[in-house]
């Protein structure tokens, strides 16, 4: 069962923790990070800041992400690159999405799903020339 968000902004806002689960599958090679993120306002919208642990292979260190999300209505957002670049568009009015999103040689394939008030996954699968990977992170509100 999914949760229908109506107000994303509202939704996102405030701190969450995250788990991370990485597979290269090109290589071979799975990895983790947990961390934390959160949703500020910004004048555009909400920025999202990520600073976790990342383990991978034989690395471990610090590792972060930054994004813009843009509102334009009550239920969706244009999630943008820390430079400003369109990632992809957002809209969880059905308490999920699915993404398509081609960067370069790169195809983005990326699926939201909202659980409850509380918590929602992010999974991407990308693939390309030198890239094959997974990813898949649970959110849980703070």
């Amino acid at each position: 069962m999914l949760y229908p968000v109506q107000d994303l902004r509202a939704f996102l806002s405030g701190g969450w923790r995250i788990a991370r689960r990485i597979r290269d599958i090109r290589q071979g090679l799975t990895g983790r990070l947990t961390g934390s993120g959160s949703f500020a306002p910004a004048p555009q919208g909400l920025v999202y800041n990520e600073l976790g642990l990342l383990r991978f292979s034989d690395y471990q260190g610090e590792a972060a992400r930054r994004y813009l999300f843009a509102f334009g209505r009550i239920d969706a957002a244009n999630v943008h690159h820390a430079d400003g670049s369109l990632f992809h568009p957002l809209n969880l009015s059905a308490g999920k999405d699915d993404i398509q999103h081609q960067c370069g040689e790169d195809f983005y394939r990326g699926r939201y799903r909202v659980l409850d008030r509380d918590q929602f996954v992010v999974s991407w699968d990308v693939t390309g020339p030198r890239k094959r990977y997974r990813m898949a992170t649970i959110y849980a509100r703070n």
